[in-house]
């Protein structure tokens, strides 16, 4: 079978084409002659089509050139016939050989002229003489030979003939095979492919020879189907998965050539995993319902059908097929009232309301979103974000509370952990960005100059909507209950990010001032910015500060009592979970280290919670566990917070990381050298206190944090430490403590407390046994250093900064201790 092509001409009144003549255009004719080209004159070409040619013979198309001095001189005639083949060479030459053998060419004056007699040969190709070709030929770009590319020409084409047999399909195959190579011939087989229903003769034929049992017949149409996936038209791959020639189209592909003697079976597998759409919310759109039925079948033949047979280049054009139906389908559900209709189904109603056919309402609700956010991952970004700000916008919380706290399923729990996850890992901030942009609209008016005020008086009196926690009560709740250590990491990295104040406030910076340093850099003194009434203020007042503290409150009120339960009153004994543990353990020194001091040490101290930290370093855990504690207790250690220090020295919980040097003293282990890295910290902080503000060693011992704890260590475990004397640094503290302890017999009264200066500069003792002063301090409003200590504090501060950062420039750490002690 063969099929003309081109441009259509015009329609006659009897229905007849038209092929319409050309314009003149001016242009040089050329004959080969004993194989030169002789230049036969030049004058005006034009295509022209007569009701017979001048012989008596049929009507004809003829390429007609007149002389441009005599415009009744005939320079050429030439007609378009048989099998001509015409080449267009650059862009304004045609050349061809007639019937008779002659090679003409035709030299157009302008490309404009070439263009126009191209047409015309297009034009009478498809009307009146389909054997005749065109072909475009041009240089490769490297300049060695060329490249032929078909513009119009015959076309063989496969039988569409309802009757088919092996003869007919491997003909079929052939052709298929050929006309893929040439754009032209490609797109004239796709198109006969869509107008003859070619597919449904295919799926036919393909059903009489598996019910004659025809292997040859059978093999041959899996070869016919996958050559025409392989032309990557989107129409025919749509085709093959509407609702009639899916099954037969799987079915012939069960058949490869590569395994003759047996044949999959993908009509069983479509079967058991062919989804019926069920209607959680009704859809009126039929073509949105067939939109997902091909998205799923296409999906299927990719990673199922034709996962051997498709190689990048038709994997990743079928994956766009996919996406560009998957985007289809999240527009209709983000735009419409789909999901105000969804999630009305969770508002809160009566108990005799709430029926079987309700709650099974929601939990297919909940499978929806999971789907729906799921297919959005392969979305480009700007789409992807647009759909969840959309579910967030439209109280995708209230989905998923309803989830954590009603729904007995734990399957479903799972797919709404996996929902709110995705959205996490797409971007942590966005859930907290979108309804902090909420909230700012409600909170606008048109007066500018009123609202930053209003607000901020609202905050104080109470009068504000709390800072939404919905978020943090749900990962907390995950992080609680969920089992799988990959979900829990992803979980503690998103409260990680969220509890950040730069998270809960963006362009906020920590109240307590410590930059984010959490190991080494020490407190300074939130409470110099914290006004009388407890709110946290900075030198102008800006509202972020309010909000910030309103995140924080809310947190520690309503999230952390929760969060860190399990090592709340000393009970973490009772809790057997030791990879729960260990993200606890690890947010307890996050929120030391990032968090408001004041409230977030008011919280651990009054929850023991450091007192469970202490009980997680002993012999009856994971050594994973273990040093993660010991770690919390370095970064603690390292604010240098007077009230910790007091707490862990008062309450003895460095016990056991000195009974964890004692099990491992003479190992070269990592257990070994996390205390060592423990004790090296408070060497540094002790060897700080012999230096002023200059550098210069001072015969006298200021009185620190870190002395005291030295002093405390030595008293209760020094027979540990000095057991480990082979080890450098514990060698070099106890150096300092015996020169200490000199130095303190020779010029301190006997009488005297065991004291800390709090500011470092001697004038301000508290005893360690007042530990209910201590707590009554913490809870009472904070002290405003005077000008003269607060500048002792920043000269202390200035002095601790020097000593880190010589540490900071020396290799190996104990060279630099063992430098400080020399001098």
């Amino acid at each position: 079978m063969s099929r003309a092509n081109g441009l259509d001409g015009g329609v006659s009144s009897r229905g007849e084409t038209v092929v319409r003549d050309t314009e003149p255009r001016r242009v040089k004719a050329y004959v080969l002659e004993n194989n030169e080209w002789k230049d036969t004159g030049t004058g005006f070409c034009i295509g022209k089509v007569d009701g017979e040619d001048g012989e008596g013979g049929s009507r004809g198309a003829f390429l007609v050139v007149t002389n441009e001095e005599a415009s009744r001189e005939v320079l050429l005639r030439s007609r378009l016939e048989g099998n001509i083949e015409y080449q267009r060479q650059e862009e304004t030459l045609i050349v061809w050989k007639d019937l008779t053998g002659k090679d003409i060419a035709l030299s157009f004056e302008e490309s404009i002229g070439c263009d126009a007699l191209c047409d015309f040969i297009v034009e009478v190709q498809r009307n009146l003489e389909s054997n005749i070709s065109l072909v475009a030929v041009k240089s490769n770009e490297s300049g060695i030979g060329s490249v032929h590319e078909i513009i119009t020409g015959p076309v063989s084409l496969p039988s569409s003939d309802p009757k088919q047999d092996e003869k007919t399909l491997m003909s079929a195959l052939r052709i298929l095979n050929e006309n893929i190579a040439f754009e032209f011939l490609k797109n004239e087989t796709v198109e006969f492919v869509l107008e003859s229903n070619y597919i449904g003769v295919l799926i036919n034929h393909f059903h009489k020879a598996e019910a004659e049992k025809l292997p040859r017949d059978l093999l041959l149409l899996g070869s016919l189907v996958k050559t025409l996936i392989l032309y990557n038209q989107r129409d025919i791959l749509e085709k093959m998965t509407d609702d009639e020639n899916i099954v037969g189209i799987v079915g012939i592909l069960e058949y490869d050539t590569d395994f003759p003697g047996s044949k999959a079976n993908h009509r069983k597998c479509l079967e058991a995993y062919n989804p019926t759409i069920k209607e959680v919310i009704p859809i009126p759109n039929e073509e949105l319902k067939d939109i997902v039925k091909k998205c799923f079948r296409l999906q299927f033949l990719k990673d199922v059908v034709l996962v051997r047979f498709l190689d990048d280049h038709n994997n990743s054009f079928i994956l766009e097929i996919i996406l560009d139906l998957q985007t289809c389908i999240i527009d209709f559900i983000k735009v419409g009232p789909f999901l105000d209709t969804l999630f009305a189904l969770y508002d809160e109603r009566a108990a005799e309301e709430v029926d079987e056919t309700l709650i099974e309402k929601r939990r297919d609700g909940i499978r929806l979103l999971h789907q729906c956010v799921q297919t959005s991952k392969n979305l480009d970004m700007g789409d992807k974000e647009n759909f969840y700000r959309t579910l967030i916008k439209k109280n995708l919380f209230k989905v998923l509370d309803y989830a954590f706290h009603k729904e007995r399923e734990s399957n479903l729990r799972i797919l709404a952990t996996d929902t709110i996850v995705t959205i996490i890992e797409y971007d942590i901030l966005l859930i907290s960005n979108v309804q902090r942009n909420d909230r700012s609209l409600h909170e606008l008016d048109e007066s500018n100059g009123g609202v930053v005020l209003d607000s901020m008086n609202d905050v104080a009196q109470g009068k504000t909507e709390s800072f939404d926690v919905s978020l943090l009560l749900i990962l907390s709740t995950i992080l609680l209950t969920d089992k799988s250590p990959g979900m829990r990491e992803q979980v503690s990295q998103a409260l990680n990010t969220l509890l950040h104040p730069e998270g809960c406030c963006p362009g906020a910076s920590p109240g307590d001032g410590h930059n984010g340093n959490m190991d080494l850099m020490p407190d300074s003194n939130y409470e110099t910015h914290v006004g009388c009434n407890g709110s946290m203020m900075n030198g102008d007042g800006s509202y972020t500060d309010f909000r910030m503290t309103e995140c924080f409150t809310e947190f520690y009120s309503r999230v952390a009592p929760i969060l860190f339960k399990p090592l709340m009153g000393a009970k973490v004994q009772s809790v057997n979970d030791e990879n729960l543990l260990i993200h606890l353990v690890k947010l307890v020194s996050f929120i030391c280290t990032e968090h408001n001091r004041r409230m977030s040490r008011e919280f651990i101290l009054e929850n023991q919670i450091l007192e469970s930290v202490s009980q997680l370093i002993e012999p009856c855990h994971s050594l994973q566990l273990r040093l993660t504690a010991v770690r919390c207790f370095k970064n603690i250690m390292c604010l240098d917070d007077e009230y910790y220090h007091r707490h862990m020295i008062s309450n003895k919980l460095y016990g056991p990381i000195f009974s964890l040097l004692q099990e491992n003293l003479n190992k070269d282990n990592l257990a070994n050298s996390c205390v060592q890295d423990f004790c090296k910290i408070i060497l540094v902080h002790c060897l700080a206190t012999r230096m002023d503000v200059d550098g210069q060693q001072q015969a006298s011992y200021r009185k620190s944090n870190f002395t005291l704890l030295n002093k405390h260590l030595f008293q209760d475990y020094g027979e540990t430490i000095h057991r480990a004397n082979h080890i450098r640094v514990f060698n070099e503290l106890i150096e300092f403590y015996e020169e200490q302890s000199a130095f303190e017999d020779g010029k301190i009264d006997d009488k005297e407390d065991i004291s800390m200066d709090s500011n470092g500069n001697g004038n301000s003792h508290v005893a360690l046994d007042d530990e209910n002063k201590a707590f009554k301090r913490l809870r009472s409003e904070p002290d405003i250093l005077p000008d003269e200590q607060h500048e002792s504090f920043v000269n202390n501060n200035v002095n601790f900064k020097k000593v880190i950062d010589k540490l900071n420039t020396v290799e190996p750490p104990s060279a630099m201790l063992g430098e400080l002690m020399r001098k």
